[in-house]
């Protein structure tokens, strides 16, 4: 896999990553898109100096918000958009996604930006409730923005190690991944408050005085 993203030139790379994205979030097709693996393939390339990181982040920020705001709103001018639905998904996992959003809008807006499938669906479900514009922006546009940057940046650091963490990405999810960065962030903070007490070296030289007095 890294052979062949090694050969993309990049603004073919870029064209193609905004595309899929948009269509995987906007589009009902996208419920069959690999939304997460582009951006860790776009964070890669930008890892090995073929984009830049920042225009990694937003492309693929810019791409599936974008793509979030067109299902927002043909879930609104649709009308009933479930007979469309039901066809691609299921009738049983639309009545899920259906009953999460009863008094939950924001919450599933939110959320919705780490699942697969859900991704696609919840933007259309939020414009057929009566979500308001401006309230489903507010709670999607951030959590686009952190699930673009976070893959990217980890598609730019995994290096050798890339198979291995689409492999985690795919199988654990964003959810247990923004997790472990707490946790790292976490331990990052308390030793940057905690540094070591110079009180030790001091105390070491205390025996080499007293006997210069002496």
């Amino acid at each position: 896999m890294t052979d062949f993203l090694a050969g993309v030139p990049a603004p073919l790379a870029l064209v193609a990553a905004v595309v899929l994205l948009f269509a995987e979030s906007g589009l009902l097709v996208g419920v069959f898109l690999p939304g997460s693996g582009t951006v860790l393939a776009l964070g890669w390339l930008a890892g090995q100096g073929v984009v830049e990181v920042w225009v990694a982040a937003v492309s693929a920020f810019g791409a599936t918000a974008l793509g979030c705001q067109h299902g927002f709103l043909r879930g609104r001018s649709l009308g009933p958009v479930q007979r469309h639905l039901v066809r691609r998904v299921g009738e049983e996992r639309l009545a899920r996604l259906e009953s999460a959003m009863d008094g939950r809008a924001a919450v599933a807006v939110s959320t919705s930006q780490c699942f697969a499938v859900v991704r696609t669906l919840v933007p259309r479900l939020a414009g057929h409730s009566g979500m308001s514009h401006l309230r489903f922006t507010a709670c999607n546009a951030p959590a686009a923005a952190a699930w673009a940057t976070t893959l990217v940046l980890l598609g730019a650091w995994s290096g050798a190690a890339y198979e291995q963490v689409q492999t985690v990405v795919g199988v654990a999810g964003m959810p247990l991944l923004a997790v472990a960065a707490l946790v790292a962030f976490a331990v990052w903070r308390l030793r940057r408050r905690c540094p070591a007490r110079p009180g030790a070296n001091r105390t070491a030289d205390v025996p080499e005085s007293h006997a210069d007095r002496v």
